[in-house]
């Protein structure tokens, strides 16, 4: 029990404060997000009373919807700050989903969903920048304990967003609002000071880098080049993984599992992303190049979709989750963090914008090119494609390893679990 307790002082000790508050923030944003995301399609098609494909293309809006509002989410925290942005995006999110209790038409919640999902998306870059910003030093372990805590919020908005909505699907809608009305009392009082000190900071910074007198012009450019091999592969990589909540979902379905066996596989997702922490900051202290974590992550997911390719008995896809969820646990920590090391600090909002949007760009083309190469072939196709997929952005993240090595005006990246 004492060394529990000792490991839980620890881990306090470990990081400083603003970063337990944005880990706080994140659950709160991402836990209210989640009451939405196994409730929406079902609230299209049985209370709106439209098709499951029109069900899905409003998501497809939505989705649309959050990659603008990424982008703009990061371009708006470097001209104005946290604070204002992520009251904006809050207020605005926390009104707009209250509008189907009033009223649930159907044309309405179009609109209210191409609205939400661009304001919702806001606040993901501002507190991947605010981390960047609050505790550079910690590098990767900073953004990895920002996913943890998305995660933590997803586990918990998803599950309570299936009870509420056994209640009433309005009761999701206003748990959503008054989960942002928390993170906003919570930005407005005990993150004020906190907030307030980064801004001080990043001004300092700003007067100091340009000495006062310097334009706009000639202060440090994005290295697009790096940044943008990067980004690439950032999104072949979503869309590689994305095909577990597509295509491998209607396949376990084709072989007869229930929908309880394949959430039990995300269930088991959640649970290995905290337990497998100490493990994998174990891992990454040896392996402490950012690239070489996202070749290795990148591997993980082409070895789980080579399991589904030798058997499709259930152990099979616990395995193979597994292994893919081993994957994204190197993968996903380690881009917001490459790009915190890369960025100049007057726009590493907007390159974690386009962080966000990118995952979102990868997430809407994935369950496409997986559909249609799912109906048109078969499951051994789609899964002997994907494996070989993996190359590309394994490929991607090799060379910006090369490109950031040799490039003077990039650190070399040496950042702990």
């Amino acid at each position: 029990m004492k060394s529990a307790l000792n490991a839980v002082r620890n881990v306090k000790q470990d990081y400083p404060f603003i970063v337990w508050m944005l880990g706080l923030g994140c659950f709160l944003n991402v836990g209210g997000l989640s009451l939405l995301w196994p409730v929406n399609a079902i609230y299209i098609h049985s209370v709106l009373h439209q098709p499951l494909t029109v069900a899905s293309l409003v998501l497809m809006v939505y989705s649309a919807a959050g990659f603008i509002g990424s982008y703009i989410g990061g371009r708006m925290y470097d001209r104005f700050g946290a604070t204002p942005v992520l009251l904006l995006g809050l207020m605005l999110s926390a009104v707009v989903i209250l509008v189907p209790v009033f009223s649930p038409d159907w044309y309405l919640y179009i609109a209210v969903m191409a609205v939400f999902g661009t304001t919702c998306a806001i606040p993901f870059p501002v507190m991947n920048a605010l981390a960047g910003h609050a505790w550079p030093e910690g590098g990767r372990r900073t953004f990895n304990f920002l996913y943890v805590a998305n995660n933590l919020g997803v586990a918990v908005g998803t599950a309570i967003g299936g009870v509420l909505a056994q209640i009433s699907f309005l009761s999701v809608f206003i748990g959503i609002s008054v989960a942002y009305l928390i993170l906003i009392l919570l930005i407005l009082t005990v993150l004020q000071q906190p907030f307030a000190a980064v801004a001080s900071r990043r001004n300092q910074q700003a007067e100091a880098d340009s000495h006062g007198d310097v334009p706009a012009s000639m202060l440090p450019k994005v290295p697009w080049v790096p940044i943008g091999v990067l980004f690439v592969g950032y999104i072949l990589a979503w869309g590689i993984y994305v095909q577990w909540q597509s295509t491998i979902s209607v396949y376990m379905k084709s072989l007869g599992y229930p929908l309880a066996s394949y959430s039990v596989l995300w269930t088991l997702n959640g649970l290995l992303i905290f337990v497998a922490q100490p493990l994998i900051s174990k891992v990454v202290r040896r392996l402490q190049a950012l690239s070489t974590q996202m070749i290795l992550g990148t591997a993980l997911y082409a070895l789980a979709y080579l399991l589904l390719l030798v058997g499709h008995a259930y152990p099979v896809f616990v395995a193979a989750m597994v292994v893919m969820t081993a994957g994204e646990l190197f993968v996903w920590p380690a881009i917001p963090s490459a790009v915190a090391v890369l960025a100049p600090e007057h726009r590493l909002g907007t390159l974690q914008g386009l962080v966000a949007s990118c995952a979102t760009l990868g997430r809407m083309i994935g369950p496409v090119f997986g559909g249609v190469l799912y109906d048109r072939t078969s499951i051994t196709v789609l899964l002997m494609v994907i494996c070989a997929l993996t190359i590309l952005p394994i490929l991607c993240f090799f060379v910006f390893g090369r490109l950031q090595k040799s490039s003077n005006a990039m650190h070399q990246v040496h950042l702990g679990g």
